[in-house]
């Protein structure tokens, strides 16, 4: 499937500096320097006991100033959007891996969109071994079995990640849906006619456009809010979703062919396999850029 032909800004809006809650002063760092990244997911802190004393104040978590983990990456990734060349990015790209504790940290940070890849690779499976009756009927969609494909997968986004308010719900529903645009242009018939392919590069998909939102979301700030032009940005854009895909596919290999009938944990704990081994390899990516 090809990318998006124009850009508007990350459809979920840039994360503050500050909500990575990492401390200051690890983000500086020397050209390919290691970092140890704090996970820093953006997933729901627990609530206090509702037991607990009612009268009680609580006080609020402390945040982290601006800056952090991501301080050396952001950097280069606003040199490359002024002209600083391809290995600036690449330097942001592997800074950004190693601030974020490796391909399993940065991976640890995208909970809602892994598991949202793992529904689509779900859905997936249970089309290839049991027809798309069936495995619509798990998200009791059955009836649509035979509907536009477009339509059948935009009713499953509804079920698997619904609106949300976390950065991540958010990323990991805006790369669904801007996933399922591509595959209205496409026009490839009705659900049911999809082929296993199809499917799987649906996956791919989905899963670079969430990959490409997060890191673009943590190391684009400056980018975005300062001297870059439109241009720049998609630009950089593109570079990193062209990595990225490539990186996906390599990651994803033949874990779902349609000979496996993996159960859905087994689904769950590959789908997080590859999004660590996706954000590895771009880790390296700093090799293989001019």
């Amino acid at each position: 499937m090809g990318t998006s032909s124009s850009y508007g800004g990350p459809a979920s809006g840039l994360v503050p500096d500050w909500v990575d809650g990492v401390d200051p002063g690890m983000g500086g760092g020397e050209e390919g320097s290691d970092h140890d990244g704090s996970d820093g997911s953006d997933t729901e802190k627990p609530t206090p006991d509702e037991g607990g004393e009612k009268g009680a104040v609580q006080t609020p978590p402390a945040l982290a100033p601006p800056g952090g983990a991501f301080t050396y990456p952001r950097g280069q990734f606003t040199r490359f959007t002024n002209g600083g060349g391809s290995k600036s990015l690449g330097r942001a790209l592997k800074g950004y891996v190693s601030a974020a504790g490796g391909g399993a940290g940065a991976a640890r940070r995208m909970p809602h969109s892994t598991r949202v890849a793992s529904g689509v690779a779900g859905l997936a499976s249970a089309v290839a071994n049991e027809g798309a009756e069936a495995a619509l009927a798990r998200f009791d969609l059955q009836g649509l079995a035979g509907r536009p494909a477009a339509e059948v997968l935009e009713a499953v986004a509804e079920v698997i990640c619904p609106d949300g308010g976390t950065i991540d719900e958010s990323i990991a529903r805006d790369a669904m849906l801007e996933a399922i645009a591509e595959v209205a242009e496409d026009d490839p018939g009705a659900f049911d006619e999809l082929s296993p392919d199809q499917l799987d590069e649906f996956l791919c998909d989905v899963i670079t456009r969430s990959v490409v939102t997060k890191v673009l979301n943590e190391i684009g700030t400056n980018a975005l809010h300062g001297s870059a032009s439109d241009a720049d940005f998609r630009e950089a854009e593109r570079i990193t979703r062209d990595f990225t895909q490539g990186r996906v596919r390599d990651a994803l290999g033949n874990r779902f062919d349609v000979e496996s009938q993996p159960t859905q944990p087994e689904i769950d704990r590959s789908i997080s396999e590859v999004y660590a081994d996706t954000f590895d390899m771009l880790g390296a990516v700093l090799e293989t850029m001019q």
